[in-house]
Parts: C-alpha cells; sequence; structure tokens
C-alpha cells in the first residue's frame, strides 16, 4: 500500500494524465507496433513464404564468392559483406568505404543476390544505406520495425521522439505506481455489475499487470533511441574531441597494422563451419574485412544457440583461418557493462524464451495499447463538454481503431504487390491510403460509432489475409507441413483468431452505443 499526502497524490495525477495526453496517441503508436514486431522475424517467414529452414550460410559458399569477386570492379573488393535474405537467399555486398556528398565515410559497391545453390539471382550497385533494397520478400516486418523504432520519421529525430516516447511512458508508469493506493488489491479488483466502475477498474487492473513491463519497455526503449541519435554523438564529442572513428576504435578494438599484401586467404567454407560448431546457432551474417590481403579479417554472427539469450560474434585470421576468439558486442573483452547491453535487446523484444516469452510479450503490449487508448478517454471525459476536446476525442478513436486497421491493410497490400516485386512501395502507401479512409468516418460519424466500424473492418481484412497470401502465390498449409516451416500456418491462425477478436470487439461497442452508453462510456474518469 502507497500513502501520500494529498497534494502530492494531485500532482501525482497532474503529471500521469499530462504525460499520457501530450504524447500518448504517439506512444500508442510505438506501442501498438512494438507488440506486433514482437514476432518480426516470425512476419518474414510468415509474409515471404519462404519454406527453406536452413541458413544459405551452412552451405558451401566459398568458390561462388571468388567467382563473383572476379566479376566485381576492383575498387570495390575492399570488403565483403554477407546476411541472409529473408527468402533464404544470401546477399554479398562487396564494398570500400568512401566519402559521401556530405563528407562522411559510407560503404558503396556491387550487392549480389544469391541462391543456396550458388546461382545468381541479380546484381547492382549499392551503398550502405540501401543495401538491402532487393530484400522485397522482407519489406513487411521491416516496415513493422521501423514504424515502431522511429515512427518512419528520418534519422536522428524519430529515433529521438522514440526516445522522449520512452521517458513519457516511464513518467506515467512511476506516477500510476505512486498513486496507487492499494497497489495488490488493484491487481484483482473488477467490479462488473456497474458499469461505469467496472470499466474504470479494468483498465486499472490492465495497467497495474503491466506496470513492471511497462517500466522494461520504457527504460530499454529510451535507452536504445537515445544511445545511437544522441549518445553515440555526445561521448564521441565530449571523450574523443568529436572523432567517432576514435570512439568506434575503442568499442570494437583497436585495427591491427596494414599488411596489403596479396593473399589468397582461407576457404571461407571451413571458417563457417568451424563458427556453427562453436557457436551452436544458426549462421546470420559474415564479414571479411580486406579480402584478397594477408590483413584479411572475418567475423561470423549467429543467431542464439538453444537455451541462450542471445547470438555471439566470432573473429577468425582472414590468411590462415585460426580461430581468434568470441567479440563481445563491447569493448575487446567481457565486461559488467557487455553483459548488461547484451540484456537490453532481449529484455526489449521479448525473445529470451522463444515462442513462449514472445507470446507473453505479446499479451502484456496487448494490454497496454488498451491502457494507454482507455487512459487517454479518462482524461478525455473529464473535459469533454469542451468542443476542443470533443474534436480530440474523434482523434483518439481514428487513432485508436485506425492504425490497427491501417496496419491490417498494408498487410494486404503487401501480399497483393508481392508478384511484381514492388512491395517497398506498396506496403507504406497502403498504410496511409487505409489511414485516410479511416480519417473519413472520424470525420462525419459520431465518436462512439467510429471504433466500432474500423474494428469491423479491420477484422474484415485479417480474416481474408491468408486467402490474399496463398492467391498471391505463396505456400499452403500442406506445403508449408511438409517443409517443417510451422510459423506459416501458425501466424494464419493467428490472424484469423485476431480478425475474430476485431469482431467482437467491434460488436461490443456497437451494443453499448445501442444501450445509449456509447463509446464514451468506456472511459469513465479515474478518481
Amino acid at each position: 500500500m502507497i500513502r501520500l499526502p494529498q497534494q502530492e497524490t494531485k500532482t501525482l495525477v497532474a503529471i500521469h494524465g499530462w504525460a499520457g495526453t501530450a504524447l500518448g496517441l504517439l506512444l500508442y503508436a510505438v506501442i501498438v507496433t512494438g507488440t506486433v514486431a514482437v514476432f518480426a522475424q516470425e512476419i518474414r517467414v510468415w509474409s515471404s513464404g519462404a519454406l527453406q529452414s536452413e541458413s544459405p550460410l551452412h552451405a558451401p559458399i566459398d568458390a561462388t564468392l571468388r567467382r563473383l569477386a572476379g566479376q566485381t570492379p576492383e575498387q570495390f573488393r575492399d570488403d565483403v559483406t554477407l546476411r541472409v535474405t529473408t527468402a533464404r537467399n544470401v546477399s554479398a555486398f562487396f564494398h570500400s568505404h568512401v566519402k559521401d556528398e556530405a563528407g562522411q565515410i559510407t560503404e558503396k559497391g556491387v550487392v549480389w543476390q544469391v541462391a543456396p545453390d550458388g546461382r545468381v539471382i541479380s546484381r547492382r550497385d549499392a551503398t550502405r544505406a540501401n543495401v538491402f533494397a532487393q530484400d522485397t520478400d522482407g519489406v513487411l516486418g521491416t516496415f513493422f520495425v521501423d514504424l515502431h523504432v522511429r515512427l518512419h520519421l528520418p534519422n536522428p529525430y524519430g529515433l529521438v521522439l522514440t526516445g522522449v516516447l520512452g521517458l513519457a511512458m516511464l513518467a506515467a508508469a512511476v506516477s500510476g505506481l505512486l498513486m496507487h493506493r492499494h497497489l495488490f488489491t488493484d491487481l484483482f479488483t473488477l467490479r462488473g455489475r456497474v458499469r461505469m466502475v467496472g470499466l474504470r477498474d479494468l483498465h486499472t487492473v490492465a495497467a497495474s499487470w503491466t506496470l513492471p513491463h511497462a517500466f522494461v519497455l520504457a527504460f530499454t526503449g529510451a535507452f536504445f533511441s537515445f544511445a545511437t541519435s544522441i549518445g553515440v554523438p555526445l561521448l564521441a564529442m565530449v571523450a574523443f574531441g568529436g572523432d567517432r572513428a576514435a570512439l568506434v576504435e575503442t568499442v570494437v578494438g583497436a585495427k591491427e597494422k596494414p599488411d596489403p599484401r596479396p593473399a589468397d586467404g582461407v576457404n571461407l567454407d571451413r571458417v563457417l563451419a568451424d563458427a556453427r560448431a562453436r557457436s551452436g546457432g544458426t549462421l546470420i551474417s559474415a564479414n571479411v574485412d580486406h579480402w584478397g590481403r594477408a590483413d584479411a579479417h572475418i567475423t561470423v554472427r549467429s543467431g542464439p544457440r538453444d537455451g541462450a539469450l542471445g547470438g555471439v560474434t566470432l573473429a577468425y585470421d582472414g590468411a590462415t583461418g585460426a580461430f581468434v576468439g568470441e567479440k563481445p558486442s563491447l569493448g575487446t573483452k567481457p565486461s559488467l557493462g557487455n553483459t548488461v547491453f547484451e540484456l537490453m535487446g532481449p529484455l526489449h523484444f521479448g525473445n529470451f524464451a522463444g515462442w513462449w516469452s514472445k507470446a507473453v510479450w505479446f499479451a502484456l503490449g496487448f494490454a497496454s495499447a488498451y491502457v494507454t487508448w482507455s487512459g487517454l478517454g479518462l482524461w478525455l471525459r473529464r473535459r469533454d463538454d469542451r468542443p476542443a476536446w470533443r474534436a480530440f476525442g474523434r482523434v483518439i478513436a481514428w487513432t485508436g481503431a485506425g492504425l490497427p486497421f491501417s496496419m491490417a491493410v498494408s498487410a494486404a497490400a503487401f501480399f497483393l504487390a508481392l508478384p511484381s516485386g514492388a512491395t517497398p512501395w506498396w506496403t507504406p502507401a497502403g498504410f496511409l491510403i487505409a489511414a485516410a479512409i479511416a480519417l473519413l468516418p472520424a470525420l462525419v460519424l459520431p465518436a462512439e460509432r467510429v471504433a466500432p466500424l474500423l474494428f469491423g473492418a479491420t477484422g474484415l481484412v485479417l480474416l481474408a489475409l491468408p486467402i490474399i497470401r496463398i492467391a498471391s502465390g505463396g505456400p499452403g498449409w500442406m506445403a508449408a507441413f511438409n517443409a517443417s516451416q510451422h510459423v506459416i500456418p501458425a501466424l494464419d491462425t493467428f490472424v484469423v483468431i485476431g480478425g475474430m477478436i476485431c469482431f467482437v470487439c467491434a460488436a461490443t461497442a456497437l451494443r453499448r452505443t445501442a444501450e445509449g452508453a456509447g463509446f464514451a462510456a468506456t472511459m469513465t474518469p479515474a478518481e
């Protein structure tokens, strides 16, 4: 039980309310997209229809790379980066470091997309910024992740904004905790007989159960957003006189003395086989610095082994193939700071225990989204006698129900554009078109009818998604089961269940409207 003087309690109520109201809609968008992004990797597999589960880096690739190197201009053979694409091919980026128009060092070269059997699928010139533009099969998952991470705003502004939203969420969580006079009682109190009181209790119960999750998400999310957008430039300015190269060298380790003598290098297949055995996980990327030189250096990144929180990065001598050691994410040797840093990702994305932890994070994210949306209504309920606040109520309804509708339509647009390869354009276009369509009822209908209509429309789109996926060339369930790719039927099932839930929400809201309560009755003032 937490007891505070009356004046402090009023102050906390104001902080809690205004922290949520000022940035509540954006915070709601970040939470909803983050809830979906928990399954980003599964969404990439589901949307691409990839039946191959084995990493193509587990197959022989050395001969193919040497052949491609001979077909790549010499000025772009300094380094090569290998990554596994969503369609389970290999992206081989041969590149050199050059200065762009702004005078910043960037990577420029040629990217090849290669099938596991060594067949070249495509070749194009690229820079680091657009090297993954060919991965059209993974656009849907990437779109949701980018919407969550930076709201599709340019860097660093998107990261700064989501960092501020993380701090706002942290402020709301702390003030909400301190406001609870009977925290443990609030975990189980649902007085459903009186609608107004019962629905307020539902907001309180959901908020109470999600408080630890909210703390974790707010802190880790703010850390990730501010670390790259503000932390790195500030640290470079304060500790290294603005020299970012010196900062990177301190973090990742000093480079060895250059040795530009030509060398054939070690067989990469042998290095990848050793890395697979040492890591115990699936190989996801590899990088060869100074390709074809005596000072070549190879790093291989793997996914987590069974029971591990994260993957590992292994370093090898590129000339001899000798194992150098496991490289920490921060620094050159194991440390407490590196351990804490490596915990941030699993805690934020909920991937520390496979499907089980992701399912829990998804459920808690869903509850947090409800808390944020209903909390906006609770704040609005006290002020809905003013025209400006009533207009804000329409915006709340449009955002709360229109965002899931727009995300569902963007998925449908992705599948329809997949055969033509135009997914990078149509996925965001579908989202924006759906958002504009959702705005129409918010402008012309009473606010209490907007959410039921949009939830019903979202349910229709979600129920149609598995059909659209298969009609667009995606594999059926039998083919997926035969390939042991259970993600595809599992997500089809979850999408259909999500559509049914949307229909239930729409029907419930319509019933309340018919009884005279309206959608606004679900949002009653806190006491």
